[in-house]
């Protein structure tokens, strides 16, 4: 086995932030392997415990960078520009720090050679190579040569090419060539006044050491783009990570938008494929296709100092830029300008939010618009969008949101900003469910809803009977009517698709909550338990207790089997002349009766609210008739297991609920309303419906002789 006594690793850092400090962390650990001492050097400072990790840290404070407003005095080339249109995008480099590296190299290897080692292997504190390829290609290969290189593109050192360079990332050197070469430049001027475009690192360094040697090797080192040179933003063309070939680049335009500019592929290499990009930046969370051979120009939103704008591909970052300037000092050296700018010649601009916030542009004359549909409330942009005259967009939420809808023109000077705002204007809020309790529970917070937006509504229900007269300041339609000159539209319901909640519909999990705040989450507004108005059809008590047994499932039943008969018996021998009013027959799914009662024959919902409210007190389970019931003003008892306390009304309510057992199962689990027996963890088996078998009559029992004061 060949050892390396006379071999020291030289590692370049400039480690600014956690992701380049692991980088570095894993190179070292990567680098151990070998028993050969690190000398970690740059001009940045090194944190301590960073700096323990190598034998020696050599720090440059001077950093002799060449700054922007001396390039002209060495002739160096300071902008890159692409136009696309009538846009033009500026980059211009800040400055260039490749003498400075030049020095911090010239440091660390003159150190080399006091310490009295005979080979020097360099990285840059960004590569994690693969140790048994290093091995043979570099620190056993230096031993054929003075000089071995890595070449990120072939024949790139070739004496033969006008301008050869190597990758100044990894390379492996003997330390009398190194000082050398290295001594050949004396100081900045001496390395910027270098002729046939020598000046750049890669280029000056294989030019000086061919100057002192011939005997240079290239390595045959094979690397993945996952290996070597992670943390750098470029290679001589753009990012080349993880097998993406792209430009990007950032400019600011004169409103203050951040703009990120894709490029495919290289000039020298161009791209074979389409890259799926995504794009990180504040609220701005995408995904993007750069079209093989094309470029693009993406609006990710307002330039926010402090803030780091992340591009993945495939889930490995390829760029991580730091805005640390002021807009406009960033501005200065990455510029979008748009020229030829027309002139505006909208026609109409048309804008509702029905069923979501809705844009529309007409114009006779030809323009591009970016559109922004934004969440006022967090500032966020939910939706964005480029599109023509003549052309319209709608974001997918239609829930309740203060929606800001932002128009820019691209190729044109129209600027607009709309605001919703419903005040006096007419808004449309239909209930999507036919079931008794959601529309009582839903009700209250329409009028809510009207009050508090100062507006006009119309609301379409499947029971208005029951509150036409109550609010009269809402007026009430029958579902499916068509509403003309609508603002906003919003429908209320628990909406699935695919059998998972909609979010598109729901901003949260509509089961997590009561079943009253579906409402208020969807019309934005802060919950609280309200009862909703309903008709005084009777206020004359008679000794009389109401019940409801009969639902739409079999695990809403109170599924003790005596239950309900032991209840009415109770109520019997105390004189109580017990009402059923449920509508269904005896035998119903296979859930009898209990004797001792008297069943309602009417039908109507008058008549079932008129008999509650002339009951002393109502005993139900999780239906609409306890809705009715506790909203009609009459004390009620609410047996149930499958959903939870807070699901229905808490407050003038008494709720019997077993905790002991399976329970609430309503709202951890989607409901199957095919399955008449659904009971998602114990169908078929002995626990089956145990949430409610569980609730006993003496409890029952229990909590009506004290809302009777028996």
């Amino acid at each position: 086995m060949m050892e390396f006594n006379d071999d020291i690793f030289v590692i370049n850092c400039w480690v600014d932030n956690d992701s380049k400090e692991k980088n570095l962390i894993d190179l070292i650990n990567i680098l151990r392997t070998f028993n050969i001492p690190i000398l970690l050097t740059g001009s940045y400072p090194l944190k301590p415990e960073l700096q323990k990790l190598g034998d020696y840290f050599i720090f440059d404070k001077e950093n002799p960078i060449l700054l922007r407003e001396d390039f002209q005095k060495y002739n160096i080339n300071s902008v890159r520009w692409t136009q696309i249109g009538d846009v033009r995008i500026e980059n211009h480099c800040e400055y260039h720090h490749d003498y400075a590296v030049w020095s911090t190299m010239k440091n660390a290897f003159n150190f080399c050679k006091y310490l009295g080692k005979e080979y020097i292997h360099f990285f840059d504190y960004d590569n994690l190579p693969d140790p048994v390829q290093y091995r043979q290609s570099f620190l056993e290969k230096i031993r054929e040569g003075d000089f071995v290189i890595y070449e990120y593109e072939k024949n790139s050192s070739s004496i033969s090419n006008i301008n050869p360079f190597c990758a100044m990332f990894i390379f492996s050197i003997r330390t009398n060539i190194a000082v050398a070469a290295m001594n050949l430049i004396k100081n900045k001027d001496e390395f910027f006044r270098n002729k046939d475009d020598k000046w750049q690192l890669e280029k000056n360094l294989l030019n000086s050491v061919r100057q002192v040697t011939s005997n240079v090797i290239v390595s045959p080192y094979i690397a993945n783009d996952n290996e070597l040179n992670l943390q750098s933003k470029w290679s001589r063309n753009g990012t080349h990570r993880n097998g993406a070939k792209l430009q990007l680049y950032l400019a600011v335009d004169d409103s203050n938008d951040l703009y990120l500019h894709t490029i495919s592929g290289f000039h020298e290499s161009p791209a074979e494929q389409d890259y799926l990009i995504e794009i990180n930046y504040n609220e701005y969370k995408k995904f993007h296709v750069v079209a093989k051979g094309m470029m693009d120009i993406l609006k990710i939103g307002k330039y926010k100092e402090g803030s780091v704008v992340y591009v993945y591909y495939e889930g490995v970052e390829i760029l991580s830029e730091f805005l640390y300037k002021d807009v406009n000092d960033f501005r200065k050296i990455n510029k979008l300008i748009r020229t030829n700018i027309k002139k505006t010649n909208i026609e109409q601009i048309n804008i509702n939010f029905v069923d979501g916030p809705f844009f529309e542009i007409k114009s006779n004359v030809d323009g591009l618009y970016n559109v922004q549909f934004i969440n006022k409330k967090t500032n966020s942009v939910e939706y964005e969008l480029d599109m023509k005259n003549n052309h319209w967009a709608k974001s997918s939420k239609k829930y309740y949101i203060d929606w800001i809808i932002k128009i820019d023109g691209i190729d044109n000077d129209f600027h607009s900003v709309y605001e919703f705002n419903p005040e006096n204007k007419l808004v449309y809020i239909a209930f999507e469910s036919r079931a008794l309790g959601d529309t009582i529970a839903w009700m209250p917070y329409v009028e809510k809803f009207r009050i508090q937006k100062q507006c006009r509504v119309v609301c379409s229900t499947f029971r208005n009977n029951l509150f036409e007269k109550q609010y009269p300041n809402i007026e009430f339609i029958t579902p499916g009517t068509p509403v003309n000159n609508l603002y906003a539209m919003y429908r209320i319901g628990l909406f699935y698709s695919d059998k998972k909640i909609d979010y598109y519909r729901h901003p949260i999990d509509p089961l997590k909550g009561p079943l009253s705040k579906i409402a208020t989450d969807i019309l934005g507004l802060e919950y609280e338990e309200i009862r909703p108005q309903l008709p005084i059809l009777s206020t004359n008590k008679k000794k009389m207790v109401s019940i409801a047994i009969h639902s739409t499932a079999q695990c809403k039943y109170w599924n003790n089997p005596t239950g309900w008969q032991d209840v009415v018996n109770f109520l019997n021998d105390n004189g109580y002349e017990v009402k059923l009013v449920s509508q269904e027959d005896d035998g119903y799914m296979g859930n009898r009766n209990p004797k001792g009662i008297t069943k309602m024959t009417t039908t109507k919902i008058e008549d079932t609210l008129r008999t509650l409210q002339e009951s002393e007190l109502f005993v139900g389970i999780s239906s609409g008739l306890s809705w009715l019931a506790w909203a009609g003003g009459t004390k009620t008892v609410l047996i149930s297991g499958f959903t939870d306390v807070y699901n229905e009304p808490v407050n003038n309510i008494i709720r019997i609920i077993n905790k002991n057992v399976c329970n609430s199962c309503w709202h951890n689990y989607t409901f199957d309303a095919g399955d008449w027996n659904w009971c998602p963890l114990f169908k078929n088996t002995d626990r089956q419906f145990e949430c409610s078998k569980a609730i006993t009559s003496e409890q029952v029992i229990g909590e009506i002789k004290k809302a009777l004061n028996l």
